[in-house]
């Protein structure tokens, strides 16, 4: 079939015909040929340009998106030239990486397994040595196996948290952690060197040993390593979890138990591993979201356990729900983190273990709740990272030859990571850390809850709320960037009605007093971040579009004083704050959308 380059050209942009050209013509491509021909000659336009209007980008967790035709998209070819060039690259700066090898996994999502496979038979064909779980394993796992085995790089095919139809490629470095500058612009630009991707059959090379299967060594390793993070010895808790049909019994489930937790209830029917998620209603495995822990909170209610836990399908995100006084409290990633940090460090105290060398650290949208317990515990926290764990991973490589030592990091969507045995968030690390807490609570007779609201007690109260924007498509991704530019280049005076006393510009690390014109530096590297102070550093909002998913991520941050001298009247305080930051996210959401 011949297509009619004019047609086409007419109705989708430039950037996608330049794409359709290279898929049409290239022979990397050459399966997909007749699949864009029949698109072109049934006329969907639409299809074409969201599958080619880009290439799929490394973001804030590697390449993620819909599994399907294009550059825009997951498939064997974006995942294979992904494959490729990592290989590629990082024998580049290692001659010896081909020897040190590569550790792939995947988790339970629909096409994991055949992408998984395909990202091995690449890279035994490139000639590096292919470690390959024989099975769906989390992503801290393979984190933990690329410094358990000596790797040069790490693979997961994984879409975390996304929908059924998504799928993804996270690629990480020798030291466990995530691709981070210059490694991921390096990676993407080999790939679209690229003319041919090279690849071995997969059975063919396990029979050659060039693939080698792993599994319950490493797991044994990686299980031991996290439970040498424990820090209390209560136990006595009853804990519903659940992995949302994911990984997360792989490393989760092993990790409370040989801890000593022996009261874990499992929510049956979301034990099985299903990369279609059917028993959440609306298919996102995402424990962020109430409906996914639907199932999970019920068993919690119906048994009057102390705890609800569930992970992400790779196992890294944790989502915690405590039971307190009879309702079930649904703790958000900033309140997960905050009193982890709070456990960890009041233990470390307690047993005379804590040093002024201990150090905390947080991405930039995280609570300002950190700061003020690394304040009052006397450790450092380094809270002014760019979003994204891969950047505290840096940030530990980097404190490797200092005599400063890692404690925690978290951040607001739903991640930690304790001690250094991996270097990606890790909810068998949460897990554990939260549960000893709670344990150690109701022994007191109280719960995470209770903690929390002693905190606003102790510190003040800090709120923080995440409003997404969808903007769908390629016109979705153009006016993505208007609004990013809008707002860098002319300030707002007000944000959801209240004045804007500072901006922060992450493109040019600058911050402006709006007031005295004064420009001071931004201690970070640069990044497509604006953060707006309304009147108080500790009171902001941070806009920057997702580095995975087509949409603004606005991200409140609010602290206010308190004059509450016990939980109750902190209660009250804190359920005032929420109402009135309710009808602050609505106006604000409405302001950016009008422009």
């Amino acid at each position: 079939m011949t297509i009619d380059t004019q047609t086409l050209k007419q109705h989708v942009s430039e950037a996608a015909f330049e794409n359709i050209s290279k898929w049409l013509n290239e022979p990397k491509y050459a399966e997909y040929v007749n699949e864009i021909e029949q698109l072109v000659a049934n006329q969907n336009w639409q299809e074409l340009e969201d599958s080619f209007f880009k290439v799929l980008e490394f973001g804030t967790a590697g390449r993620r998106g819909m599994v399907g035709l294009g550059s825009n998209r997951i498939n064997r070819v974006t995942i294979g030239e992904s494959t490729q060039a990592l290989c590629l690259y990082s024998s580049e700066f290692d001659e010896q990486a081909r020897q040190k090898g590569v550790v792939i996994a995947c988790d339970t999502r629909l096409s994991s397994p055949e992408l998984s496979r395909i990202t091995a038979e690449v890279c035994a064909a490139n000639g590096f040595k292919t470690y390959i779980f024989d099975s769906f394993r989390s992503t801290p796992e393979l984190s933990f196996a690329v410094r358990h085995l000596g790797a040069a790089v790490g693979i997961v095919v994984s879409a975390s948290h996304n929908p059924p139809a998504d799928n993804g490629f996270k690629a990480y470095w020798s030291d466990g952690a995530q691709l981070v500058a210059p490694h991921d612009k390096g990676v993407l630009a080999k790939a679209d060197e690229i003319q041919e991707i090279h690849s071995v059959d997969f059975d063919e090379a396990v029979q050659a040993g060039d693939i080698i299967l792993i599994g319950d060594d490493v797991d044994r390793a990686y299980v031991d390593a996290a439970v040498n993070e424990a820090v209390g010895e209560y136990r006595d808790i009853a804990i519903v979890y659940s992995p949302l049909h994911g990984a997360g019994q792989t490393n989760v489930l092993p990790v409370l138990e040989r801890a000593g937790f022996k009261d874990v209830r499992v929510v049956e029917e979301q034990m099985t591993p299903d990369g279609n998620f059917p028993t959440i209603p609306n298919g996102k495995p995402n424990p962020q979201e109430i409906i996914a822990n639907e199932m999970a909170v019920e068993k919690l209610l119906a048994e009057k356990a102390d705890i609800a836990i569930t992970n992400d399908p790779d196992a890294d995100r944790i989502g915690v729900v405590a039971l307190h006084e009879g309702k079930p409290v649904y703790l958000n990633g900033n309140q997960s983190a905050a009193l982890a940090a709070d456990y960890v460090l009041g233990r470390l105290r307690q047993s005379g273990k804590l040093t002024p060398k201990h150090f905390l650290a947080k991405t930039i949208v995280t609570t300002d709740l950190l700061q003020a317990l690394t304040d009052y515990y006397g450790v450092k926290l380094y809270g002014n990272m760019l979003v994204g764990m891969k950047y505290i991973g840096e940030l530990i490589r980097n404190k490797e030859t200092t005599d400063e030592i890692f404690l925690l990091g978290g951040e607001e969507s739903y991640g930690m990571i304790k001690g250094t045995y991996v270097r990606d968030k890790d909810g068998a690390a949460g897990a554990l850390t939260l549960a000893e807490a709670a344990a150690e609570l109701k022994a007191a007779n109280k719960t995470l809850y209770t903690r929390l609201l002693e905190l606003f007690v102790e510190h003040g109260i800090y709120e923080e709320t995440l409003v997404d924007v969808q903007f769908p498509g390629a016109d979705g991704f153009e006016t993505m960037q208007t609004i990013m530019k809008q707002l860098t280049s002319s300030t707002p005076s007000t944000l959801g009605g209240y004045r804007v006393s500072a901006v922060q510009d992450y493109t040019t690390l600058e911050r402006r007093d709006v007031e005295t014109g004064d420009v001071t530096p931004v201690d970070c590297i640069s990044g497509n971040v604006i953060v707006f102070e309304l009147g108080d550093p500790r009171r902001r909002v941070t806009v920057r579009p997702s580095g995975t998913e087509p949409k603004l991520k606005l991200y409140v941050q609010w602290y206010e004083e308190t004059t509450a001298s016990n939980v109750d009247e902190a209660l009250e305080a804190y359920d005032e704050l929420k109402s009135r930051l309710d009808e602050f996210t609505v106006a604000l959401k409405n302001q950016v959308l009008e422009g």
